[in-house]
């Protein structure tokens, strides 16, 4: 079986955390000067606000807040994946004694190129690393806010919860990046 090649691209959750606070400051400061602009009756900053209503701009603008919410906990899942994944390859390539090492071998050569997060890398964490079986069921749960974003949010989501913030997300997928930190 070929080797997995890996980017090295992966981003770490606290550089999306901080972009993120960074957007949303700048989100802030454009609401701002848009707001600004119109109660001082000069150019606006785009022509899209022109003759829109205070309540139309504020739906505007609370959209936008949504939307880099979810980008944020969509990258914020994406890195755990990937921290998951690299991991995974990590321990397989170099013979990883432990006993998770020794069950990820046994999957690769079961599956080759076919690995599932969920069924193969997560179980395995969750069976191996009982302590912290509820911080993968969490990240689990996680992962079907994932596809949904990701699928083009066309259904109602069946997400446990009602909705996943970014410090809520953040928060799951910290306690993961512990774990995998920790060397389990």
């Amino acid at each position: 079986m070929a080797r997995v090649a890996l980017s090295g691209q992966d981003l770490s959750i606290e550089f999306v955390w901080s972009w993120y606070e960074d957007q949303k400051e700048a989100l802030f400061d454009f609401r701002s000067k848009v707001f600004s602009a119109i109660s001082l009756s000069s150019i606006l900053p785009n022509e899209k606000f022109i003759g829109m209503t205070t309540d139309e701009l504020n739906a505007y603008f609370e959209e936008s807040e949504n939307e880099l919410e979810h980008l944020v906990c969509f990258d914020l899942i994406s890195a755990t994946e990937s921290l998951l994944r690299s991991d995974f390859y990590a321990r397989v390539y170099n013979k990883d004694k432990s006993g998770l090492g020794r069950t990820f071998r046994e999957i690769e050569k079961g599956f080759g190129n076919k690995i599932s997060l969920e069924e193969h890398i997560i179980n395995s964490w969750k069976e191996i690393v009982v302590a912290r079986k509820s911080d993968f069921s969490d990240f689990l749960a996680l992962l079907r806010y994932r596809h949904w974003l990701a699928h083009g949010r066309y259904w109602i989501p069946k997400l446990g919860r009602e909705h996943y913030s970014p410090s809520v997300t953040y928060n799951i997928v910290e306690r993961v990046f512990n774990i995998v930190d920790d060397g389990q």
